[in-house]
């Protein structure tokens, strides 16, 4: 009895030192190195660096324009004052009559101003003498009050001769000047015929 006794012990032992796996298999386990094997999990660092991606079309070019600083006479009651207006430079005589006739700007800057100058087709052209010559339908004065023709005159010839080698200007209808006096058609007209009708503080 005893001899099968320690049989059963040793049988005992033998599947304490056994484990048993799902599929029915019985596989050794080596203490204490296979339970730290186990009991401690191997951890791999990995770094990824993600494809530098650069977009098409996104490169923008800022381009400054230049501009200057030019004044524009417009009525107030029956004289004339000018306000700054910043245009392209460098300003053609088309462009400055163009923004002449749009009239004073919005704002306290405008405020009681008003333009004499129709809505008609005006050329002008520098001669590179020092002259600018005007060219106004003929027509031009029929809807124009007789009090505020000599007005236009004045828009146009104190703004054109407030630009740079400009000194007298030249126009193919008759006009008249500050005075009333009608200058025949190309007959020129320079700042001085017009100086009675400045505001004697002009803003800007």
């Amino acid at each position: 009895m005893r001899r099968v006794a320690l049989q059963m012990a040793g049988i005992g032992l033998l599947v304490a030192s056994c484990g048993v796996v799902g599929d029915g298999k019985v596989d050794s386990v080596t203490p204490p190195f296979g339970l730290d094997d186990t009991a401690v999990p191997t951890t791999v660092a990995t770094t990824t660096t993600a494809p530098s991606t650069t977009l098409p079309g996104l490169d923008t070019t800022t381009t400054l324009v230049q501009t200057e600083a030019v004044r524009l006479y417009f009525v107030t009651g029956s004289q004339l004052l000018y306000v700054e207006r910043a245009l392209a430079a460098p300003a053609a005589l088309p462009q400055i009559v163009a923004a002449l006739q749009e009239g004073p700007p919005p704002g306290d800057l405008g405020a009681g101003l008003r333009s004499a100058l129709p809505a008609a087709v005006i050329n002008v052209n520098d001669t590179n003498a020092g002259i600018a010559a005007v060219e106004l339908p003929e027509a031009f004065f029929d809807g124009i009050p007789a009090l505020d023709q000599r007005l236009v005159v004045g828009q146009l010839v104190l703004t054109l001769t407030d630009s740079r080698g400009i000194g007298q200007v030249q126009f193919n209808l008759a006009v008249p000047k500050a005075s009333g006096e009608v200058v025949p058609a190309g007959g020129p007209l320079a700042r001085s015929d017009f100086a009675s009708l400045l505001v004697n503080a002009p803003r800007g």
